[in-house]
């Protein structure tokens, strides 16, 4: 019988996930509305220590930038918990392990936050800023995974090996997929393709002057900031990598199918994984078509964290026999 400790613990783990999700969510909603200066100093804000700012004063910008250093905050204090109730727990020490690194990225993951306002928004910053972010959830679901009844109860499934490693490949494309959103959207580019499905009016984009002077004169008619080749090829490479995850999973939902439909879980989560990428795909274009509205665009930015979380749980349900062999 499981400890009241040890129930916390797991509880504790599915909502730093939860969490970090949302916060995702919160820190999309301030490229979105374009407002990652509204509070431009740190670590206080407007020379006050940040939890004694006040409520009422939090209108507009604030309201966004300062509600996610708050919430920031909470997230990284539930992680520090976690790995203080990791080290005493009886739990194996690759989880414990496990817990020090989130912890460690979600310190990481502070500072960088910081130096985006101190640096004013430096791209490479932002765009690091948020691979680290998916990286991070990622970390609090491993831990949640490894505490969770699911994996202790679940009878071991040995996938064959193809299995396995189809499972890895669409987790990388989608993490990829991410890094070239955060390029996307933290390098201008997010409309520097203001069209859909067609592309400055091409179906297949050559990236010639034509192509590039057609879609500027479409931005500049709807009062937006024209665009170089660089954006647009960045906006390309981000719609490319969307068919191909498409294309890489209808082949693995083709190919190993039958191998997933015979145990419930791996299945429910494969059909999750096909439903949320066809919302990223509707959530996507909706972001173009609406150009750039910002809720529109922030929930883009979730479900596909979102979708990469489904992506990892799939591979620990494919391969969750190997995590009681790691030593680590």
């Amino acid at each position: 019988m499981e400890s009241f400790f040890d129930i916390a613990l797991r509880r504790l783990s599915k909502l730093i996930v939860i969490s970090t999700l949302f916060l995702i969510f919160v820190g999309a909603l301030i490229k979105s509305h374009e407002v990652g200066l509204s509070v431009p100093d740190w670590p206080t804000s407007y020379g006050k220590q940040m939890f004694s700012y006040p409520i009422s004063d939090m209108v507009g910008g604030i309201f966004y930038e300062h509600g996610h250093r708050l919430f920031a905050t909470v997230v990284g204090f539930l992680t520090l918990l976690q790995s203080i109730l990791l080290a005493f727990s009886n739990q194996p020490l690759w989880i414990k392990k496990m817990g020090f690194v989130a912890l460690v990225l979600v310190v990481i993951q502070g500072l960088l936050g910081g130096m985006t306002v101190l640096f004013f928004l430096p791209p490479p910053i932002s765009i690091i800023h948020g691979i680290l972010a998916q990286t991070f959830f990622l970390s609090t679901i491993f831990i949640a995974y490894s505490l969770s009844l699911i994996r202790k109860n679940k009878k071991s499934n040995k996938y064959p090996l193809s299995v396995r490693r189809g499972a890895v490949v669409l987790t990388i494309l989608v993490y990829i997929q991410l890094i070239l959103g955060a390029f996307m959207r933290h390098t201008a580019s997010g409309l520097a393709i203001p069209d859909f499905p067609l592309m400055g009016g091409m179906w297949i984009p050559t990236f010639s002057d034509a192509m590039i002077n057609n879609i500027n004169v479409d931005l500049f008619d709807k009062g937006l900031d024209m665009v170089s080749k660089w954006q647009v090829i960045i906006h390309f490479l981000h719609r490319l990598g969307a068919i191909i995850i498409s294309a890489v999973l209808c082949f693995f939902i083709y190919k190993f199918g039958k191998h997933v439909n015979k145990n419930r879980w791996e299945s429910k989560i494969l059909i999750l994984i096909s439903i949320i990428l066809i919302i990223q795909i509707i959530l996507g274009a909706a972001t173009v078509l609406s150009e750039r509205m910002p809720f529109i665009a922030s929930f883009h930015v979730v479900n596909g964290a979102a979708l990469l979380g489904c992506c990892m749980i799939f591979i620990l349900f494919t391969q969750s026999n190997k995590l009681k062999d790691l030593n680590f």
